[in-house]
């Protein structure tokens, strides 16, 4: 075997599906069944009587209804959605790190990143989409690399499978993993052999896959009745109308927004969150009250020529919510956890309240401390994950692409954002806790492998 291929280790399928289970019930049991804020129920209750709106993909509800069907509740999807992440992750620390003791550390340390970085932790112990989109972007890529390892199509097809249902999760998860499923096409087992049929298995399940997500978003399961158009980007728009008046000294907002009362730009001013639309939203004193709406299309009309006609304030909004995104404000990381189960009719509840106080009071201590910040971690991954290319030039393709799907997300977010919740950045920056981890297994190989 040539290239890349020849540095790849098979992974210790059965060792690793052990650790696996036993840290997932270490991660799940605190917030068991998993915390679920109001997105999260909206899931859960179209689980029971259909999926009603496209606010959101509708994958996630489908993935409540099979647990349903499995007896399992709402909590199977919750050990699933956190085992896959853990199995995936250890899965590609595995395949690319060479000694095996090594690895098994590397393993224990990505875990123990999960807990020193409290923004991390608070999400996983939630019913989040932005958990299982992580999940299965890691268990793509690991599946990908074992099927490398062992030259198998077979797993290469699986890990397409897991990085469609990424996508399907979260649709700028497309962002994450396109780097890799370009890779994956180019060189379906990392090296220079020509491997006609891998490449053509990886790309028709490429197109089979993102065939599947758009499916997913025109029509609902199981009558395929037509899904309503999303409208999700609406509220980015408004978002940043409302920054780019604050910042301008003009007020731009479309009149449907206040009820047609007037707004000063003061009043704009004392309003505006860089933190969430909604919390922009909330009534304030003195503030006539604002509307998450766009009347007439009045919003979506007006959006694009006033950017164009404040360029310097839009970028300025939109920095201001991507510091927010990053954990880098004075105040500290914005939402790291939700740590409750949301009021519901279903007779959802935690069933370890005493445990769940303990770990939301350590994420609540630590999650602002300035090295427990998310920032750190694309820092620490550009930093390692360079000098790893440079370092084992046989994977220098497959550590570049990580590292752009691991800056694409932020950077897509950065542009699309209506809020700077620190969950919306989970996906890559567990990629980018992945990417840390296994530079130091590959750059810590012993000589000649």
């Amino acid at each position: 075997m040539s290239g890349s291929g020849s540095i790849l280790n098979r992974p210790p399928w059965l060792a690793l599906t052990a650790l696996s289970a036993i840290l997932t019930g270490l991660a799940c049991y605190p917030s068991w069944p998993g915390y679920m804020s109001y997105d999260s129920l909206l899931a859960y209750e179209q689980a029971l009587f259909g999926v009603r709106t496209a606010l959101w993909p509708p994958l996630h509800t489908y993935m409540f209804q099979v647990s349903r069907m499995l007896g399992a509740e709402s909590w199977g999807l919750f050990l699933t959605q956190t085992f896959v992440l853990l199995f995936g992750a250890g899965l590609t620390i595995h395949v690319l790190t060479a000694r095996r003791a090594l690895a098994w550390v590397l393993c224990l340390f990505f875990a123990g990143g999960l807990v020193f970085v409290p923004a991390l932790l608070g999400t996983l112990m939630a019913q989040w989409r932005d958990v299982p989109t992580a999940g299965f972007a890691l268990l793509g890529l690991g599946l990908w690399l074992a099927a490398a390892q062992a030259r198998s199509i077979p797993l290469l097809m699986l890990g397409v499978v897991a990085m469609s249902l990424s996508i399907g999760l979260r649709y700028n998860a497309f962002v994450l993993l396109a780097p890799a499923m370009l890779l994956m096409v180019w060189r379906p087992f990392l090296n220079r052999d020509r491997a006609w049929p891998a490449r053509a298995a990886a790309l028709l399940m490429i197109v089979l896959g993102l065939g599947g997500v758009w499916a997913s978003s025109q029509w609902r399961l199981p009558d395929l009745l037509p899904l309503p158009d999303a409208q999700n980007f609406v509220a980015t728009q408004e978002f940043d109308l409302i920054g780019i008046s604050a910042c301008a000294g003009y007020n731009y907002l479309p009149r449907a927004v206040t009820n047609g009362k007037p707004i000063t730009v003061a009043q704009i001013r004392r309003a505006y969150d860089p933190r969430h639309l909604l919390m922009t939203l909330e009534p304030k004193p003195g503030v006539p009250p604002m509307l998450e709406t766009d009347a007439q299309g009045q919003i979506q009309q007006s959006w694009a020529p006033v950017i164009l006609r404040e360029p310097g304030c839009y970028i300025a909004h939109r920095a201001a919510v991507a510091v927010e995104q990053m954990g880098l404000a004075k105040a500290g990381v914005f939402y790291p956890t939700h740590g409750a189960i949301d009021a519901n009719t279903f007779g959802l509840a935690l069933q370890n309240p005493e445990a769940s106080r303990a770990v939301t009071r350590y994420i609540g201590m630590h999650a602002d401390e300035t090295a427990r910040r998310p920032a750190w971690l694309y820092v620490l991954a550009a930093g390692l994950g360079l000098m790893a290319a440079a370092a084992v030039r046989p994977l220098a393709w497959l550590m570049l692409a990580l590292l752009a799907g691991a800056f694409g997300y932020p950077a897509l977010l950065f542009l699309a954002g209506p809020a700077a919740d620190a969950r919306y950045i989970f996906p890559s920056s567990i990629l980018c806790l992945l990417i840390m981890v296994v530079s130091l297994g590959l750059m810590l190989r012993p000589k000649g492998r």
